[in-house]
């Protein structure tokens, strides 16, 4: 998806899907103007920022490639509270441990070391694609997207993190975005009981969605691939496990698409219908929602656990 500046300067969108939230639209440019009048605020908002025209431009483009059309134009609905940070690393809370290590048991998880696996990811107009997803310790993630004219990919490495579209174009994210990952559990199988770098907090039960989870917020340094600090910053997602099967349900993170420009989204991920793989239970539907919004649910139907993946896997 290219994004281009009018001649009144209006920001129109070409009917091309970025990786990997971004639905999948017939007739894209007439859809968004109908739109518009949902979105003008926000885009009045970011015009009357201190961003001059060109990383106006920068920003939209980041966000359309990135998370797709704009959050207030999705239909159904997830929200959960933001999580916070400390600082401070190394804590755990007693009671949030022994949850972490229930659920490590209850999936097999002991000494994973990564995945790959494929399925279809779908769009909430219901086009779907083929996807392919790898996973490999904390920090690497990677969701490749076949398009009709290409495939799309973002590929995560620790604090780097880049996107391609089918076109050759790329872009990149925010360090803590990227260090976010795309799903979080690898976070909890890798890191959450072991290493130093993590706190666990617990935030007791929580009844908002409907049914009991208990709420836990791990804390992570904002590290490189090789485990380099990033200053003295922290991020944190919070982790909802069924109190019963100690099996994940959610996650809640906050993410930001340009660092300049500031506007932070609440990204909630659900995962669900856990199956058996060699061993390890891993969730095959997993959807994700961007302030309150369904962008993408992905299905998986073929998952190979502990994959040797190549030096460049998680790069371009």
């Amino acid at each position: 998806m290219w994004l281009s500046l009018g001649k009144r300067r209006v920001i129109t969108v070409r009917a091309v899907i970025p990786p990997p939230y971004r639905g999948h639209m017939k007739n894209e440019t007439a859809a968004l103007r109908s739109r518009s009048r949902r979105c003008s605020k926000w885009f009045r908002s970011a015009k009357r920022s201190s961003l001059n025209r060109n990383s106006l431009f920068q920003l939209v483009t980041i966000i359309s490639l990135v998370i797709g059309l704009p959050y207030c134009a999705r239909a159904q609905e997830q929200s959960l509270p933001s999580p916070t940070t400390t600082g401070v690393l190394g804590k755990k809370d007693a009671s949030a441990l022994a949850e972490i290590n229930a659920h490590l048991q209850a999936v097999g998880a002991g000494g994973w070391q990564g995945l790959e696996a494929t399925g279809t990811l779908t769009f909430p107009d219901g086009t779907s694609h083929a996807a392919s997803l790898f996973l490999a310790g904390s920090k690497s993630q990677r969701l490749d997207i076949e398009m009709e004219s290409g495939s799309r990919s973002l590929r995560l490495g620790g604090f780097a993190g880049r996107f391609r579209d089918e076109r050759g174009n790329q872009g990149s994210l925010p360090s803590a975005t990227s260090s976010a990952g795309i799903v979080a559990f690898p976070r909890i199988w890798a890191d959450a009981s072991t290493s130093s770098n993590v706190s666990l907090y617990d935030q007791h039960l929580y009844s908002g969605t409907g049914s009991n989870h208990h709420r836990i917020t791990i804390e992570y340094a904002l590290e490189g691939p090789a485990g380099s600090r990033l200053g003295k910053e922290t991020g944190a997602t919070d982790l909802y496990f069924d109190p019963s099967t100690h099996l994940l349900a959610y996650s809640v993170d906050a993410v930001t698409f340009n660092e300049s420009a500031r506007q932070v989204f609440s990204r909630v991920t659900s995962y669900e219908q856990y199956q058996q793989f060699n061993g390890v239970k891993v969730p095959t539907t997993i959807k994700q929602y961007l302030n309150g919004q369904l962008q993408w649910t992905l299905l998986l139907s073929q998952i190979t656990e502990n994959a040797t993946h190549s030096a460049d896997t998680f790069s371009f």
